[in-house]
Order: structure tokens, then C-alpha cells, then sequence
């Protein structure tokens, strides 16, 4: 493992202190496994807004899809019958 130099403000660095004992971890521990939790949670942030971008995207080819169709559809059946009428 790296040694590192942080400064922190010391109201931070006393809750920081405060949850390690609270934890019974070292104060090293608890920055190291906060920093892997938050890293996570951005790696998936951005898996979400990838696929939060890809479902738009396949939205709208769907609507493109969709409207192809239904003008096939029209054309196809504009000289039948139907119930509706």
C-alpha cells in the first residue's frame, strides 16, 4: 500500500474519528472503505446513464419502427372492410 498526506478540516477528520471508534476500525480503514464505496457508487452512476442513454435510443428507433409500420399497415388494408365504420 501507498502512504498519501490528506488535509482534512477538523471538524471532518473528528466525525471521521468519531465513526472508527464507533466501528472499532482504524481511521485509515474507514477512509479506505468509504473512498472504494464512493468509487463504486460513481462507476455505477455512470453504467446507469449509459444505459439510461441507450434506452433512448432504442426508443427511438422503435418509434421510427412503429411508424414505418403503421403506414405499411395503412396501405395494406385502406381497401378492406372494417368494423369500426
Amino acid at each position: 500500500m501507498e502512504r498519501i498526506i490528506v488535509t482534512l478540516p477538523r471538524e471532518l477528520l473528528d466525525q471521521i474519528d468519531a465513526a472508527a471508534a464507533k466501528l472499532e476500525r482504524k481511521r485509515s480503514r474507514l477512509i479506505r472503505d468509504a473512498l472504494v464505496e464512493w468509487l463504486e457508487l460513481r462507476r455505477k452512476e455512470e453504467f446507469e446513464a449509459l444505459l439510461a442513454e441507450g434506452y433512448q435510443e432504442m426508443a427511438e428507433l422503435h418509434s421510427e419502427v412503429v411508424r414505418d409500420f403503421a403506414a405499411a399497415a395503412a396501405e395494406a388494408t385502406k381497401d378492406t372492410w372494417r368494423w369500426d365504420d
